[in-house]
């Protein structure tokens, strides 16, 4: 039976709406990752793979007369004068693969280093060559894998598993540092990038021997922030925009590119197109050539990686300019009430450090950490009961302290914003009754951040704006457990204030 909150013009709670919101996301990321990862490695086949051919004008243009006409599309061809040539255009990656026509017999070069697709396609589509014209194929691998990475697949792992933490390292990045320094929230990312490539990279060396540790701990620190650093631009923007961080760099980044097989221009032609530009793909390409390919060709992808990388920290920087942290919310109930004539303390209060002494010529300012719970109650109480009877100003703080501040889906965020809104409407109203019943004039300011940092800063202002007298920060002992005398926010204060902090 369904039951309807009374006063409650919405029709399902929010965090209904969040749950579902949140299973329907999930099976729409099932269902385009599964649909684009089958539609590329289902049923692949070459497209423009660059093969080298060696040998006469007459033979050349038999080989590539046969292979268009039963394959159109597969291979785009270029010439070579000799094997030498043939087999320096593969190291240095202009080929992945070349036909030596010389003699009675055939030679394909191949390398597996490039990855097993473009070898075993290779090696299939001239055996056939070889077979229709009845002359024998010798396959010959000028590159081949490292006997501790056999299939040569090590160098797309590594950077797959350097891709989740980077994702997970710009969102969270952006949701820890959100109101920290603006410094803060650009180095974050770096660090965490930094970090990454060189461990993943120590790790790479230590179980596949890899070696070049210094290229790949800086290629994988260049993808970490480029996968890293545009998350956190979505993140800081809107939360739920980093689904497109995750359609970019997953979903489609690991169909376009090619897999650990390196399988890249088998894939239909809309992942063709995305492949040079998604970085999962070109780190990659750029880790397989640093180690088996003396670094050759790397260089457009380094700059693909660093132009990600460096768009996302311009991002960043413009993001946390652009967007300050809220400031603190303050609404002035009344102004402070300074009597003409200095009367004494309430009758048993002994003289606190730095509070003027009862007669003084002197006022006193309260600054009250104040969230409605029984012993911030009993403090604010015993402020404004204080104040009725001397000079001095009374300021109650409110920290509006967030712990988590979104719900990632973005479904109820607006629930919790106005949750957090009713809370401290709620608050502000018993710190009025509390100052009303003793007739005591107060301000009373809501600000963002944890309790002791709010109450703090208040401190400061008040301390700046009214240098007569040195403010006293009061605050109501733990009521989060029974057995602790003070809790964790009055132990903080009395480490890090310059000013008296009384506990009541």
């Amino acid at each position: 039976m369904a039951v309807r909150l009374p006063d409650d013009g919405r029709r399902y709670p929010a965090q209904y709406r969040a749950l579902v919101g949140f299973v329907l996301a999930s099976a729409a990321f099932v269902a385009i990752f599964v649909a684009l990862t089958l539609s590329a490695f289902h049923k692949p086949a070459p497209h423009d793979l660059p093969v080298g051919i060696v040998g006469s004008a007459a033979i050349t243009r038999q080989v590539e007369r046969g292979l268009d006409s039963a394959a159109p599309g597969t291979f785009r061809f270029r010439s070579y004068r000799s094997e030498a040539s043939a087999a320096t255009g593969i190291a240095q990656r202009e080929v992945d693969g070349a036909l030596v026509a010389s003699g009675a017999s055939l030679r394909l070069l191949v390398t597996q280093a490039g990855g097993t697709g473009p070898e075993q396609a290779l090696s299939g589509a001239f055996t056939a060559v070889a077979a229709r014209s009845g002359r024998h194929l010798m396959v010959s691998d000028v590159v081949p894998a490292r006997a501790s990475d056999t299939q040569a697949l090590s160098s797309w792992f590594v950077v797959l598993s350097v891709l989740i933490p980077s994702l997970a390292a710009g969102s969270a990045s952006a949701m820890a540092f959100r109101r920290a320094r603006r410094a803060w929230s650009v180095a974050a990312p770096v660090a965490a990038a930094v970090v990454s490539g060189a461990v993943a990279a120590a790790i790479a060396d230590g179980i596949a021997g890899l070696g070049n540790y210094a290229a790949i701990a800086g290629i994988l620190a260049l993808f970490s922030l480029a996968v890293a650093a545009p998350t956190a631009v979505l993140a800081r923007v809107r939360p739920p925009l980093v689904a497109l961080a995750v359609l970019a760099f997953i979903v489609f980044g690991i169909p376009a590119s090619g897999g650990p097989a390196n399988l890249a221009s088998f894939t239909p032609g809309f992942l063709r197109v995305l492949s040079p530009v998604l970085p999962l793909g070109i780190a990659a390409s750029t880790i397989r050539n640093v180690v088996y390919f003396g670094g050759n060709a790397t260089s457009p992808y380094i700059w693909t990686l660093a132009a990600w990388a460096l768009a996302g920290v311009i991002g960043l920087i413009l993001v946390t300019v652009l967007r300050r942290p809220a400031p603190a919310l303050t609404e002035p109930v009344m102004p402070p009430l300074v009597l003409a004539e200095p009367v004494s303390a309430l009758p048993g209060n002994p003289p606190v450090p730095g509070m003027p002494v009862p007669g003084a010529a002197q006022s006193l300012t309260l600054v009250v950490g104040f969230d409605d719970s029984e012993p911030a109650r009993r403090a604010l109480t015993w402020g404004a009961a204080l104040l009725r009877t001397r000079n001095g100003a009374l300021h109650v703080i409110y920290a509006d302290h967030v712990l988590v501040d979104s719900d990632l889906s973005g479904f109820a965020r607006a629930e919790m914003d106005e949750a957090r809104d009713e809370k401290a409407a709620s608050v502000a109203e018993a710190a009025a009754e509390i100052a009303a019943a003793a007739g005591t004039p107060y301000t009373f300011e809501r600000r963002e951040g944890s309790p002791a940092d709010a109450i703090l800063h208040a401190a400061s202002v008040h301390a700046a704006a009214e240098p007569a007298g040195t403010p006293v920060i009061v605050t109501g002992r733990s009521h989060h457990a029974s057995h602790q005398v003070i809790g964790s926010v009055p132990v903080r204060l009395m480490h890090q204030s310059p000013y008296p902090v009384l506990t009541i």
